[in-house]
């Protein structure tokens, strides 16, 4: 729970607000107290919701509606007003981890105990569309688990919002991994066989650990729901035939909730094993479940223990499990069994606390010492399915002892590991002899390394061979980064939310999108600021921030986060480009609007943007001090601060990509085709016919080649002054939109899981590197090194000159979109909500000084 704002309400109709729980599409979500001290979950409305009449009169409908849904396994609506000048509603509060937080923190769950939780949200499905309601928006998050069975929330306020006129073509209300193939297409028109396919994936979810869909950002995650089959790695045989059930693409064959608790009810009922409830839930489950309530894993109640898990010089204090139950997290990374020591030791200054000490509740969102654990790799060997669980259950721990949390880990080349933690925290002690700081307790996972060049370390030790060791082929280097010999330590930050996107790296600062918009300070690791407001499109230029949450448009600095303007903007806003001190957004239905970086004021808009398929790569984007958009078959070049059309070129009826400009020219991929356009007129200067559709940007590089590769895995190297054909060569086949990455006379392109290598100037293939997983986004290659991102949950770092693996991070999920290097440093976010900072040449290690 954050704490509030001076722009957040004390109270809200009879209720005293408490604090912030969350933020949503449709508003914010605060915890609250009745006169009787009842918690409560209030959910508001946003402004631009709020002054749509339509919009209130559907919304009092659903509140009247949802008033009557009732079901053990729901959460009671308690108080409701759509006039207010903020629209609210209040359901009951329930002190318990969601179905996302259990699987994220547990692991995926037994067969038995998915069909328990599946049949639960069943009957609460059962009650939701017996009041007329479809759910509309059924995902992990929306169930928590108690241990007496799921509570289905948030039911009746999507569809409320689905009939908006915020609904217009080509938009969505839902969370694309988890809706319906119906749902993505029209929201306002789904009945509730669109909620048992969403219940289809809460099942692949609960029982593998993935979503069905995973695409990189929310856009690829829709394409691949509409055109691909469901991915149901790791999920056991018996679990298949339910799931193919309910996510049929055919509304009307897929089961009601009722024959699907019929189904499972000889599976829960055979026996009297279930007659108690919290027998059906593993007991790690079980003590997540206690500690959310306030208990203590022995029973009693913890008290308020959330303030006291990181003391101010960094120390953690560790729950001690209930004898009996088994925190995977405490496991050996080998998956030996696990790691009883006592308790660390606490820095310098630091004092013990007096007296009896609560067992903290679920760690705060910066606090890593509480991620599962995940088994090491080696760099060759066999796959594993998603979600399957890594340790299996070993000896009880003695209560007298206190397992300490087991981190993911670095697997180095040598066979050696460096354990991974949170980076430094502020003003820790420093060590006399070396003259640095001391980690907190938890934070040991950064490494000194021996400078002897072109040593390799010995197995066991935790060490890389030296930055400035050479290479295996042609006697090249990899350049050592900026940081070695200085004192910046890599660092990872948990966030509360999934992260998504590309980081993007401007003056020091790294901005990710997880729901808000977050800036962290590289150097330290430290957020400098969040946004309050939701940000479903970011883009950062000139030092500022600009991002939007669906209709409306802000500013802020870059450096400190504050405010510097804010817009409403006529339409949902589905990408963000900036440049020449304007800001450019695409919206739905066919808009452009352009603003004023510097104060937010119109500068012109046109309506003519009309494509089927919407998303920030087809956007309209800034070029030099033009603005190019589709529409109408045409490309338009439009002068960026005046509105004045340039030219149009005609590419039918097939999206162009972001154009590359070149000397005055641009170069840009539209359906089968490469096109070479005259910047000033339009005129084309030659064209390419590719045998297959090309989904990618044009690559440029320094020597005049131009690089593209279609969606069979071709790549084609063209002059990119005449067109003309320099070779061509043949990879797996691709999905992604990812460009071809050309550095230091290397062609670099992703298919599949594996990174293909080819000589820029001759089109041989140099090397090729297999994960056991499909890679995310492209590759990213800076001072001789590569950094890939996979859905094996690992980042792997390759030499550029002869792909050989470097090291890999394995985390606690795929890492999502493309990694980012720079200066030394290479950045990534995974889908274990966490951002990572790490050394580009070594990994979560540091060289000496």
């Amino acid at each position: 729970m954050d704490q509030l704002t001076a722009h957040d309400p004390r109270r809200i109709g009879p209720f005293e607000v408490l604090g912030r729980l969350g933020a949503g599409g449709m508003g914010l979500v605060y915890l609250a107290r009745s006169s009787a001290g009842r918690r409560v979950a209030i959910k508001t409305v946003r402004a631009e919701l709020a002054e749509d009449q339509l919009f209130r009169v559907r919304f009092a409908r659903e509140i009247a509606a949802a008033r009557t849904v009732s079901g053990f396994y729901t959460a009671a609506v308690v108080d409701a007003d759509a006039d207010a000048p903020v629209p609210w509603l209040a359901t009951a509060y329930i002190p318990a981890p969601s179905l996302e937080d259990l699987v994220a923190e547990c692991g995926p769950m037994p067969v038995d105990a998915v069909r328990w939780l599946i049949a639960g949200i069943a009957e609460a499905l059962q009650s939701i569309h017996a009041a007329g309601l479809v759910h509309r928006d059924l995902k992990p998050s929306n169930v928590l688990v108690t241990e007496d069975g799921p509570r289905v929330i948030d039911f009746g306020i999507a569809a409320g919002v689905s009939h908006t006129r915020l609904t217009m073509t080509n938009v969505a209300v839902g969370t694309p991994a988890y809706m319906s193939p119906e749902q993505a297409r029209d929201s306002r028109s789904v009945t509730g066989a669109s909620d048992v396919f969403s219940l289809g994936s809460l099942l692949v979810f609960s029982a593998t650990g993935h979503a069905p869909y995973h695409g990189a950002n929310p856009v690829e995650t829709v394409f691949m729901l509409l055109r691909e089959s469901p991915d149901l790695s790791g999920l056991a045989p018996e679990l298949a035939p339910l799931v193919k059930a309910c996510m049929r693409p055919a509304p009307e064959r897929r089961p009601t909730p009722a024959q699907i608790q019929a189904e499972l009810a000889p599976h829960l009922f055979s026996n009297s094993d279930g007659d108690d409830d919290r027998d059906w839930l593993p007991p790690v489950a079980l003590e997540l479940i206690d500690r959310r309530r306030g208990r203590r894993p022995g029973g009693g109640l913890a008290g308020a223990a959330a303030a006291g898990v990181a003391g101010a010089a960094g120390a953690a204090f560790v729950p001690i499990p209930a004898a009996g139950r088994f925190d995977p997290r405490t496991s050996h990374p080998g998956g030996a069994g696990p790691v009883l020591q006592p308790a660390p030791p606490q820095p310098v200054g630091y004092q013990a606390p007096q007296g009896p000490q609560p067992v903290p509740q679920a760690a705060p969102a910066s606090d890593l010492d509480h991620l599962p654990t995940k088994r090491v790799y080696p760099a060759s060997g066999g796959r594993r399915h998603a979600g399957q669980p890594d340790v299996s259950a070993p000896p009880v721990a003695p209560q007298s002892m206190v397992p300490q949390p087991g981190p993911p880990v670095v697997q180095l080349v040598d066979g050696g590991s460096v354990s991974i933690g949170p980076g430094v925290k502020a003003a820790p002690p420093v060590d006399p002899a070396q003259g640095e700081p001391v980690p907190p307790p938890g934070t040991g996972w950064v490494r000194r390394l021996p400078a002897q060049p072109g040593q390799s370390a010995q197995p066991g030790q935790h060490a890389q061979p030296s930055p400035s060791a050479q290479s295996d082929q042609g006697g090249a280097s990899v350049a050592p980064p900026p940081t070695a010999g200085a004192r910046w330590r890599p660092w990872r930050f948990r966030m509360s939310n999934d992260v998504w996107g590309v980081p993007q790296v401007e003056d020091g600062i790294l901005y990710v999108t997880s729901f808000e918009v977050h800036a962290f300070t590289i150097a330290s690791g430290r957020r400098r600021f969040k946004t309050r407001d939701v940000a479903w499109a970011m883009t950062v230029a000139d030092g500022q921030v600009h991002a939007a949450d669906g209709p409306n448009l802000f500013t802020l600095s870059a450096d400190e986060g504050e405010e510097r303007w804010r817009a409403v903007l006529d339409g949902w806003t589905y990408s963000l480009d900036a440049g020449g001190a304007a800001v450019v957004a695409g919206t739905r239905g066919g808009g452009v609007q352009v603003r004023s970086a510097v104060d937010g004021s119109p500068m012109w808009q046109a309506a003519d943007a009309q494509q089927d398929y919407e998303s920030q790569q087809s956007g309209p984007s800034v070029v030099g001090d033009s603005v190019y958009y589709y529409g109408g078959g045409r490309l338009r070049a439009v002068d960026l601060t005046t509105g004045r059309p340039r030219w149009t070129h005609p590419v039918g009826e097939d999206v162009p990509s972001r154009p590359v400009l070149r000397q005055g020219v641009l170069h840009l991929t539209s359906g089968t085709r490469i096109l070479a356009l005259d910047e000033e007129t339009g005129t084309e200067r030659w064209r390419f016919d590719a045998p297959v559709v090309l989904f990618t940007p044009p690559t440029l590089d320094r020597e005049g080649g131009l690089y593209a590769a279609d969606y069979l895995g071709a790549v084609f190297a063209l002059d990119a002054d005449t067109g003309a054909v320099r070779w061509r060569a043949r990879t797996g086949g691709r999905q992604g939109v990812d460009p071809v990455v050309v550095e230091d006379g290397t062609v670099l392109v992703g298919s599949g899981d594996t990174v293909y290598a080819f000589d820029a100037r001759t089109g041989e293939e140099r090397w090729r590197y297999s994960a056991r997983g499909d890679l995310t986004g492209a590759p990213a290659a800076a001072d001789g090194l590569v950094h890939v991102g996979s859905r094996d949950h690992s980042l792997h770092t390759l030499d550029l000159p002869t792909g050989r693996l470097r090291w890999k991070l394995d985390t606690g999920g795929e890492i999502t979109g493309s990694p980012v290097a720079v200066d030394g440093r290479v950045f990534a976010c995974s889908k274990d909500r966490c951002v990572y900072a790490l050394d580009a040449v070594l990994g979560t290690a540091t060289a000496t000084s």
